[in-house]
């Protein structure tokens, strides 16, 4: 399997928890968002992803990663 190292110093770098899963919570809860979907947030506020994230090979290469990925956890299962 696939495993992540994070060093003191990223530690040190990242949000406090709550503040980490502010946009998350909020665009799970918020009355105003309810039946929208399809868009990218940021410290809880709609924005446009970057370019890069809004590319066709970017798109192809996270989904090839993704289904092997899952093949990996789950095996022929996920077929």
């Amino acid at each position: 399997g696939s495993a992540v190292l994070v060093s003191n110093t990223t530690w040190a770098a990242l949000p406090p928890i709550q503040q980490g899963a502010a946009t998350t919570v909020y665009c799970g809860t918020a009355a105003e968002l309810e039946g929208l979907g399809g868009m990218y947030f940021n410290n809880c506020c709609r924005c446009l992803p970057s370019q890069q994230a809004q590319g066709d090979a970017t798109a192809t290469a996270l989904w090839e990663l993704s289904e092997r990925l899952i093949q990996e956890r789950i095996g022929s299962q996920a077929k």
